[in-house]
């Protein structure tokens, strides 16, 4: 089975006590069934995502369905291995204490001098190279030989001798490493000792039982561990657990003396209080002054998420939640209602499936229209498909439909939604999207690694620029070294080796020098200075200018970075918005310990929360309830810290759509409450002015043919 964070994952048992007509949907490769499409779903969205790991190959980062692939072949290709030499394996493998890689390098090594009967090798006979093969294995005095049949050219044994293995050998093993760890890796289930699965140690004759030096050997070291966790004390030969009970308070319970380490996040109910627990808020009340029954507020939302989504699908135009809320629960007919049940009737007419071909036989016209949809829904409900609210179809033939209760009403949208569900243009649509989602990760996934790919190259260009300065800075300092050993004469610095040659000459030859030659010694010595002084003022420029360029390239490069970064936010800010586009369906945001659900509707602005047993509903629309709701879950649960994540990412998201529908409401309340002008009898003849008007008595499909 694949794995799931590196442990093995559970299949669902089937349900129990079915109704014979009940709705069931099933996974294709896990043949999983639901009674519950939403749980359905969420199964479904948790096999596509690739979190997946291979049991036998390590393979990570596959959905479910290609790990069950990859082990498929995984055990193909271990039925590769021949019949003989898997007992050999087995064998060798049972009770062994190496490492996978030490056990498998003994197995090669071994199974090169042994061979089994009817392998083909080559062999040595009268100094001359054959082939032929093994016909019988024997043992004689304790050591193993071989009754060897020499193949002629027909491939049949032309004659037989005994021989020892030494004159025997194969050309390679009939499998390769890789293949015998998958074979050792499917034929057992402990790996500190290996131990082979009883039913192959069975098959092939191994015992079950380890030897006596194992079983001493696994007691010595539960003895070892055991000592280890009582942890005694050597002064007073008392455990830790008895030291800490003395050094407790007096009144206080065994279960506050003894502190155990406890690894969180654990199961949301077994989390207790403690003392290093933040002040958690008290959880709001969520708000229940809904339009409908509380009952049905379910089905109200389902029909209208789908609606929502599926849309341009649908050719319907958007709709809030309230309008559709107080739509369904006029007393009178609404143009909302009947559009919404001619754009399902017509994607059911177009699908050309049980509905269309009901249609023809009743010989009615292809398309439906806002005046004659009720037929086409009696239709509906007359299919044998549909087994509730075939009581309602004489009321809605007389034109009683908008006496219905609630409840119907939402029932008969319900099985028009899961009827739509089935279509090929909603299937379609939802496999667009999902290919659309995976070429954006995937693009993302090629531009995250250029990236990667562009900083390791900055990166090496950056390390071996900057070897070359600190290369560069030992001959720049040689350069710059200037002799200290100079006699200063007037403003001209004089070495005193020469000054003091010229004391020397004009001692010894004292009439042959001249004046001149020594103010040419002077002038020259001047503008060997002058020169030297020049030559130090450039290079300090040059350094200053060196370094100025320095500051010009980071300055530089700081702003190219920043650039960058801003651009990749950009980046990511488009692909969540496309990413967000592409997402049809709504999921929970999370549970929290009492397994209420949460979930968010964009389109609509608030939360609702559902309970357990599905039949409560309450939601939040403010900013502080959102606040108090992420102050009181408990991280150290699973549900709840899941759910804080969930909050916290979609966090600005959540208080955008609140404020945006605080707005809405503040308007609509506005305009409820204008008072109405007095009007003369001249404009009272006028048309009746339409923002008084509800907003779902006004609503027109723009989308329609």
């Amino acid at each position: 089975m694949p794995l799931l964070k590196r442990k093995a994952f559970c299949l669902l048992d089937p349900p129990k006590d079915l109704d014979p007509d009940q709705k069931i949907w099933q996974i294709r490769f896990t043949k999983e069934v639901f009674t519950d499409y939403q749980e359905y779903l969420e199964r479904v969205n948790l096999f596509r995502k690739r979190v997946w790991t291979c049991n036998s190959t390590g393979r990570m980062h596959l959905t479910y369905e290609e790990a069950l692939v990859s082990e498929r072949e995984a055990r193909e290709k271990i039925m590769q291995i021949p019949q003989d030499f898997r007992a050999l394996v087995l064998k060798m493998v049972q009770f062994s204490m190496l490492k996978m890689n030490d056990l498998v390098t003994e197995i090669v090594e071994k199974l090169r001098d042994t061979f089994t009967q009817g392998e083909e090798l080559n062999g040595k006979l009268e100094n001359s190279g054959r082939r032929c093969k093994i016909m019988k294995v024997l043992v004689r005095n304790g050591r193993t030989c071989y009754e060897v049949g020499w193949l002629g050219e027909s491939r049949e044994a032309m004659s037989t001798t005994i021989e020892e293995k030494d004159k025997l050998a194969r050309q390679k093993l009939p499998f390769s490493k890789g293949l015998l760890k998958l074979f050792i890796k499917e034929s057992t289930f402990q790996n500190s000792p290996w131990v082979v699965h009883n039913n192959l140690a069975k098959e092939y004759g191994i015992p079950i039982e380890p030897p006596k030096e194992l079983r001493e050997k696994i007691a010595n070291n539960q003895e070892m561990i055991a000592a280890k966790k009582k942890r005694i004390n050597p002064k007073d030969g008392k455990s830790t657990t008895e030291n800490v009970t003395k050094k407790t308070k007096s009144g206080c319970c065994m279960e506050d003396q003894l502190c155990y380490q406890v690894k969180y996040p654990i199961e949301d109910s077994l989390v207790k209080p403690s003392a290093d627990d933040p002040v958690f808020t008290l959880r709001p009340v969520p708000s229940i002054n809904f339009v409908v029954p509380m009952e049905n507020v379910g089905n109200l939302l389902m029909v209208w998420d789908f609606l929502s989504c599926f849309g341009k699908v649908l050719r319907l135009s958007p709709f809030s939640l309230d309008d559709f809320e107080d739509a369904i629960m006029y007393e009178s007919d609404t143009n909302l209602v009947a559009e919404v049940h001619t754009s399902i009737l017509n994607l059911l007419i177009n699908d050309h499936a049980e509905y269309h071909s009901l249609i023809q036989q009743k010989k009615r016209k292809e398309k439906v229209t806002t005046k004659i949809w009720v037929q086409y829904l009696c239709d509906f409900l007359e299919m044998d498909s549909i087994t509730k609210s075939k009581d309602n179809v004489a009321k809605i033939k007389n034109g009683n439909y908008s006496g219905l209760s609630v409840h119907v009403k939402l029932e008969i949208l319900n099985e028009m939604v899961h009827c739509a569900n089935l279509t090929e243009a909603v299937r379609g649509k939802i496999d667009k999207n999902i290919e659309q989602q995976q070429s954006l990760m995937a693009s993302k996934r090629e531009e995250d690694l250029e990236e990667l790919r562009k900083r390791r190259e900055d990166k090496r260009l950056k390390g071996t620029k900057s070897d070359d300065e600190r290369s560069k800075e030992p001959s720049d300092s040689t350069n710059q070294h200037v002799p200290t050993d100079m006699g200063e004469v007037g403003d001209v610095t004089v070495p005193s080796s020469v000054e003091n040659k010229h004391q020397d000459n004009s001692v010894q030859c004292f009439g042959d020098v001249s004046k001149l030659d020594v103010l040419a010694s002077r002038r020259a010595l001047m503008k060997q200075s002058v020169e030297s002084k020049i030559s130090a003022e450039k290079e300090k420029e040059a350094l200053r200018m060196q370094e100025l360029q320095k500051l010009r390239e980071e300055s530089k490069a700081r702003k190219k970075e920043a650039r960058e970064r801003k651009l990749r936010k950009l980046r990511l800010e488009l692909f969540e918005r496309e990413m967000e586009k592409l997402h049809i369906w709504t999921d929970p945001l999370g549970t929290d310990r009492d397994h209420n659900r949460y979930w968010f509707f964009q389109r609509d602005g608030r939360m609702f929360v559902e309970s357990a047993d599905h039949n409560l509903w309450g939601y939040y629309s403010s900013k502080e309830e959102l606040d108090a709701l992420m102050g009181s879950l408990n991280p150290k649960g699973k549900r709840e810290l899941e759910l804080q994540r969930h909050l916290e990412r979609d966090y600005p998201k959540i208080c955008s759509a609140f404020h945006k529908r605080s707005k809405e409401m503040a308007i609509r309340v506005r305009q409820e409450d204008t008072s109405v002008f007095r009007r003369s009898v001249r404009v009272s003849a006028l048309p009746k002015d339409e923002s008084n008007t509800p907003s779902f008595l006004r609503y027109v499909n723009k989308l329609k043919r």
